[in-house]
């Protein structure tokens, strides 16, 4: 396995110094405006967001810069609270992760690698920060608000997270060797507490052809610091987000609304890790009330 990824570092390790992961070079301003009255966090288009500025990001393929998918980002504030949607085209639906699946065969459950769509922002905190993971340029740590349509969507919880990128052994990195040039160390650590759902055990009797393999409950700690409902219809994704601008938890990046903030998203459509689309760095800045 080991060699395995030595392999694809290399073969990724060429392809980002040949088109830098072909990513947007143009830069990409969105703003926030601020709202006395908040929205409803519902995956909905209530009338708060009239006074919302869109803005469309292109999120392209993290290896090859290919396929773009555009995303529909719009943003409002209070004095304490960042609110976020975004809107994306999805023909399919994916809303369980590896369910069960019953095997009439066995008369027993598979649990197969299905994954369920999902959506990502990101801030800096420390370092560098770039939307490359393996670069051997840049070390750095991203807060993360990772949404999982099939796991803490249906209650309403956005799995909060941060990314370590290293180039030196990092408790719960994953080593990936870069053809010689170096190693990079990645972890993907989820913040303190308890988070919104938790894995079934596999069922003894039938209970249907397809069932979910999660099961949802109250978040605790800084993983209930995200709240996030995304909604399906026709073709598309709407989904919402919100925050304190300061949680008090030191494994959050602060937002600072007197000040610029530079954020990128991702976006996985049936998909995972590697096979996700990036979009460039996006410059958050915020209008109104008393922060302008």
């Amino acid at each position: 396995m080991k060699y395995f990824l030595s392999i694809i570092s290399s073969f990724l390790l060429c392809l980002y110094s040949v088109c830098g992961w072909c990513g947007q070079s143009e830069d990409i301003a969105w703003t926030s405006h601020y709202t006395k009255i908040p929205p409803v966090v519902d995956g909905k288009m209530d009338k708060a967001w009239e006074t919302a500025t869109s803005v469309t990001v292109m999120a392209r393929e993290a290896i090859g810069g290919d396929n773009s998918i555009p995303v529909i980002l719009r943003a409002l504030h209070t004095e304490d609270t960042l609110y976020v949607m975004a809107q994306w085209h999805d023909t399919t639906k994916s809303d369980m992760r590896d369910p069960f699946i019953w095997n009439a065969e066995k008369k027993d459950y598979d649990r197969p690698s299905k994954p369920d769509d999902q959506f990502a922002l990101e801030f800096p905190m420390t370092g560098g920060f770039d939307i490359h993971m393996l670069t051997i340029v840049h070390e750095y740590t991203a807060d993360v608000w990772h949404w999982k349509a099939g796991r803490g969507n249906p209650v309403g919880w956005v799995d909060d997270k941060r990314h370590i990128i290293s180039q030196k052994p990092t408790q719960g990195g994953v080593e990936y060797s870069m053809g010689g040039h170096g190693n990079v160390y990645i972890a993907r650590i989820m913040d303190e507490g308890t988070s919104s759902y938790s894995l079934k055990p596999k069922p003894t009797v039938f209970e249907g052809n397809v069932v979910d393999s999660f099961e949802q409950r109250q978040p605790t700690g800084s993983l209930a610091d995200v709240q996030g409902k995304g909604k399906h219809e026709g073709k598309n994704w709407t989904l919402e987000m919100s925050r304190k601008f300061n949680t008090g938890h030191s494994d959050d990046a602060v937002i600072d609304p007197t000040k610029e903030n530079v954020c990128a998203i991702a976006v996985l459509d049936d998909e995972l890790y590697w096979e996700h689309s990036v979009s460039s760095i996006i410059t958050l800045r915020f209008i109104g009330n008393k922060i302008d």
